[in-house]
């Protein structure tokens, strides 16, 4: 990762550590509102992926299960494993900050759990319309995890190999 004055502005304002925390901490939320459980870890590299890539985003639909949507949408994800595998880093920060931040805490069993001592964050202060879908979406993939089975049932559905 480049440290943050060799980055383009561009990229430095769309994959803020803030910004992508923001949508992480929407889809761990949603994911444990539907299960009751903490998130499992490896599935927070598949939610920026998803949501970044606007072609992407716009297709998501939670009332499709995961494993339909796939096959409804193949063309989405031939450059799905390559666009996970480059915001490895991005999301890595994004974590990082919400585990510093205390807005999550790491489970001993390694999951993400939204910790209970923070403040919610706020789906509606600082936030457009396209701030407003991302986080929406985000909502959307928890609700896909929360019904499609194993972690590894996923990464398979979507082509990527942990």
């Amino acid at each position: 990762m480049n440290s943050w004055n060799k980055r383009t502005r561009e990229v430095a304002h769309l994959l803020n550590p803030a910004f992508c925390g923001r949508m992480l901490y929407s889809a761990i939320n949603a994911y444990s509102i539907k299960t009751k459980r903490a998130f499992p870890f490896p599935l927070v590299y598949l939610v920026l992926p998803l949501v970044l890539h606007k072609e992407t985003r716009a297709n998501i639909n939670s009332r499709t299960q995961l494993h339909l949507w796939v096959q409804q949408h193949p063309q989405l994800l031939i450059d799905f494993p390559q666009r996970t595998t480059e915001l490895i880093p991005i999301t890595n920060e994004a974590v990082e900050l919400l585990l510093q931040t205390g807005k999550l805490v790491l489970t001993p069993n390694a999951e993400l759990e939204v910790s209970p001592t923070s403040r919610s964050l706020s789906k509606t202060k600082y936030v457009d319309s396209e701030i407003a879908e991302c986080l929406l979406k985000c909502e959307h993939i928890a609700r896909w995890f929360a019904t499609a089975g194993k972690v590894e049932n996923i990464y398979i559905e979507l082509g990527v190999r942990p």
